[in-house]
């Protein structure tokens, strides 16, 4: 089995002025995760949350966001609030059969990510 690790990390005050950028929200997060960035009570640092765990996903498939678009790899939350990762488009067509495991954390001004892609 080959395992394949990537790693983010974030200052939130960048995603401060992001979160006023409609073409920046919309062109990395789907509408599930800009509702679900809107509920909470600390938009920039759940944004910066959920972008870096789409960076760490983006490198633990050994590419980087290079040629995927952020929005195909989609962060959502199971029963217990762990973040999962659904791929769509592109990346599901190419990596689709990979099993993912995400961490995301926060501390202070900074946001950062793990991700481990496994072959299921």
């Amino acid at each position: 089995m080959q395992l394949r690790t990537g790693v983010d990390i974030e200052m939130t005050a960048r995603f401060e002025r992001l979160l006023g950028k409609p073409s920046f929200m919309r062109g990395v997060y789907t509408a599930e995760e800009r509702a679900y960035i809107e509920s909470r009570p600390n938009r920039a640092q759940t944004a910066a949350g959920l972008f870096c765990a789409k960076e760490a996903a983006a490198k633990a498939l050994g590419r980087g966001l290079f040629g995927l678009l952020p929005r195909e790899l989609e962060i959502v939350h199971d029963q217990a609030g762990a973040p999962c990762l659904c791929l769509h488009g592109a990346a599901r067509d190419g990596y689709g059969k990979l099993y993912f495991s995400l961490s995301i954390s926060h501390s202070g001004e900074y946001a950062v990510a793990f991700c481990v892609a496994a072959e299921a």
